[in-house]
């Protein structure tokens, strides 16, 4: 899985690979890292990177999560990923691209349906793994463009909005 993580007025491309007996992680270009969480409590949690170990509370409000750890409080923002594709390809908040290569796997919306902003749209595979693809914003939706069972390229424009004002 891999999603843009913006930390400190930062770009970041973290990327998770998971086998069954360990989970790794990759920052930008760098080596990857074995990494785990631990749940201490609800909010409380025990990071485990490589060798070093940090304790940290976290709280998730709306698309940020704020982490507390080494005396400081991080925002940290998630990038929507149909958003972080559209912003990569140019395209329009009205244009829901693929995040990432993959197959359709369901379709819960169709043409004309009047949609609200992060309401579930379309769930795809890559990788083995599913990702539900929200609506950017409040509005009707004009075309789907693939079907269940499809496979596309990533930045492959699968579902348009009317181009409607703002609500």
């Amino acid at each position: 899985m891999k999603r843009r993580i913006d930390l400190l007025d930062n770009h970041y491309t973290v990327t998770i690979l998971r086998s069954p007996r360990q989970t790794h992680m990759t920052v930008n270009t760098e080596a990857p890292q074995s990494v785990a969480i631990t749940a201490v409590t609800n909010t409380k949690y025990l990071i485990h990177m490589g060798e070093n170990r940090v304790p940290v509370q976290m709280a998730v409000k709306g698309n940020m999560t704020y982490i507390r750890a080494f005396d400081r409080t991080f925002a940290l923002g998630i990038v929507n990923p149909v958003e972080q594709a559209a912003q990569e390809t140019g395209r329009s908040s009205s244009t829901i691209c693929a995040p990432m290569p993959g197959m359709v796997v369901e379709i819960m919306a169709a043409a004309g349906d009047r949609v609200a902003k992060g309401q579930p749209l379309m769930t795809i595979e890559s990788m083995k793994i599913l990702t539900v693809l929200t609506a950017p914003k409040d509005g009707d939706i004009a075309r789907i463009l693939i079907t269940p069972g499809d496979s596309f390229d990533k930045n492959s424009v699968l579902i348009t909005l009317s181009k409607t004002k703002e609500m």
